[in-house]
């Protein structure tokens, strides 16, 4: 989300470049690029003797709902959150109405347990969610948006649904 929000407030950037304003390591912004590159989001373009990574069509789309949400996480220093992989997909999830683990498990294909059990605790360590305990046997954790949540679940969301390929645009996943 990071990059997608810097690529679409700057325009086409070479890996250098995008490394000096992500502070990211060398192996996590390849690694990244790639995906990014293999979900039809950016691209690489020639520049001379150099290459820089653009954003497609889609990337466009997607870009401009990355800043807002760009701009939600950095007011509310939560990059560390931002730059895993699965915290604000779980957060979308529970904004969406999943309220317990096994709801939330469903709703984010190819998560694994552990992925999902780390997510939840970042999530409520920064205060993002409120883990209540329901009476009854087994008692059973329930997982809501806290006031901190609901303040990302707009944009988050907005994010999400640019992300779904356009009627006729081809998925590369």
């Amino acid at each position: 989300m990071p990059i997608l929000a810097t690529l679409y407030q700057s325009g086409p950037l070479t890996f250098a470049a995008l490394s000096q304003r992500m502070k990211a390591s060398r192996d996590t912004l390849a690694d990244t690029l790639a995906n990014l590159e293999a979900n039809g989001v950016i691209e690489r373009q020639p520049l001379g003797r150099r290459t820089v990574f653009a954003l497609t069509p889609r990337g466009e789309r997607v870009g401009a709902n990355a800043l807002p949400m760009a701009q939600v996480v950095s007011s509310a220093g939560a990059l560390h959150l931002a730059l895993k992989k699965w915290p604000m997909l779980v957060l979308t999830a529970l904004g969406r109405g999943a309220t317990r683990y096994n709801e939330a498990k469903a709703a984010l294909p190819g998560v694994t347990a552990r992925a999902l059990a780390l997510a939840l605790k970042d999530l409520d360590a920064a205060g993002l969610i409120e883990r209540t305990i329901e009476a009854g046997y087994p008692p059973a954790p329930i997982y809501r948006l806290s006031e901190a949540g609901q303040q990302f679940f707009p944009a988050l969301d907005a994010l999400c649904c640019a992300a779904v390929p356009a009627p006729g645009e081809e998925s590369k996943t």
